[in-house]
């Protein structure tokens, strides 16, 4: 199991973040995660592979001026 957003969703073996946010729902803002504390930019999301129990956050794209 992973906790993404501090609910607790099914891990498989070489879980990536691209697979795992297709199966989420309203994550279109998501264009930056931390896992375990790291932070990830959408860029990288399909060669980051998610371990077994890591904690997820979904960041939200902020701009301004």
């Amino acid at each position: 199991m992973i906790e993404v957003d501090e609910k607790q969703v099914p891990w498989s073996e070489n879980l990536t973040m691209v697979s795992l946010l297709e199966t989420l729902d309203n994550v279109e803002f998501c264009s930056v995660v931390r896992l375990n504390g790291r932070l990830v930019s959408s860029p990288k999301f399909a060669e980051t592979i998610i371990p077994d129990n890591s904690k997820i956050q979904l960041l939200p794209l902020v701009s301004g001026g």
